[in-house]
């Protein structure tokens, strides 16, 4: 969204510009979205769901005519339909959207005929090395193309596979102080978010690169503030560096979504962090002290008393970005 939209967008939303002047306002601005772009949204948008819809067709029809059809045909049936996706990049390349989604649609069906493999001959593997295995299979696909929405599949399927193996190995300790589990999850996330944020500095800007770093960054949210909760609720000396690693962390979030690039969406979700982590906090340390009656009264005020203070600061920073934004669009238009 350019600044001028977003602008007039602003107006409106304050009482400055009348809403059924929207309309008039954008095109005489030349925000408007031309033909071109709306039919190439629209192509997109079919695009992605007619390449859903195919490659789940195919695994619907394996899951519904199991028992009617042989191994062979079973097989033949797979590996064509791999083989047709891989067809259009025959004519076109992989730079464009067409060549992509046929490629991502490989990847996929790869996912597909392991599945196959597994269910046919019952080799007796464990479910992580299937994600394990189609992630190293699809690896040199998204090395080659540097598509974004490969690289997500293959974070994806890492981590399902690294969860599955805790989970099948029954790895439930670590050495200290990283002890629990979860701490190679929150590993292979923020090293994906830090590599991702390096990767797309210096590249156009899309919803996808956006969408896709905003997603990763949340998960190693999430994870590293699961880990901070475990450890306020067991004060455990293995993982006492939990609260000093989620610190860090939230610092390296403020620069990346308030210093360098203002994200109100980002500052929201670390601001619900950090009420969540205080709160908590509160709760184990005064549960022996206070009655449960005057404790449940002082944590609904804490929370209410975080949250409004939290909102009083996002207000102003949107505020603040958008006094700045008005300043350097008039400056433009001046010089």
């Amino acid at each position: 969204m350019s600044a001028n939209r977003q602008q007039i967008l602003d107006w409106v939303a304050s009482g400055h510009l009348d809403a059924d002047k929207l309309e008039h306002a954008l095109a005489i601005t030349n925000n408007t979205p031309s033909a071109a772009a709306q039919l190439r949204f629209i192509s997109a948008v079919v695009l992605t769901f007619a390449v859903a819809l195919l490659c789940s067709g195919v695994v619907f029809f394996f899951a519904f005519n199991w028992d009617e059809l042989s191994r062979y045909v079973k097989f033949a049936i797979a590996q064509t339909a791999l083989v047709l996706s891989l067809l259009p990049l025959l004519r076109f390349k992989l730079t464009d959207s067409i060549g992509q989604a046929a490629l991502f649609a490989a990847s996929l069906l790869v996912g597909a005929l392991l599945a196959l493999v597994g269910q046919t001959y019952q080799s007796g593997a464990d479910t992580y090395q299937l994600f394990l295995i189609w992630a190293v299979l699809i690896t040199p696909w998204t090395l080659l193309t540097r598509m974004p929405a490969l690289w997500l599949l293959l974070l994806v399927l890492l981590n399902l596979s690294l969860a599955l193996a805790l989970d099948t190995l029954a790895i439930d300790r670590l050495p200290a102080p990283f002890s629990h589990p979860g701490w190679l999850l929150f590993a292979l996330n923020t090293g994906a978010a830090g590599l991702w944020h390096l990767a797309t500095r210096r590249t156009t800007a899309t919803p996808l690169l956006h969408w896709g770093g905003q997603s990763i960054s949340l998960y190693s949210l999430l994870i590293i503030t699961v880990l901070a909760l475990d450890y306020i609720s067991s004060w455990s000396v293995r993982d006492v560096l939990a609260l000093p690693i989620w610190a860090v962390f939230a610092v390296l979030w403020l620069y990346l979504y308030r210093i360098r690039r203002l994200d109100l969406t980002m500052l929201s979700a670390l601001s619900m962090a950090a009420i969540v982590l205080i709160v908590t906090a509160l709760s184990h340390a005064l549960t022996d002290h206070m009655a449960t009656t005057g404790l449940l009264l002082l944590l609904a005020l804490s929370v209410m008393g975080l949250s409004s203070a939290a909102a009083f600061w996002l207000k102003r920073l949107n505020q603040h970005s958008k006094i700045t934004r008005t300043q350097t669009d008039n400056g433009a238009a001046y010089d």
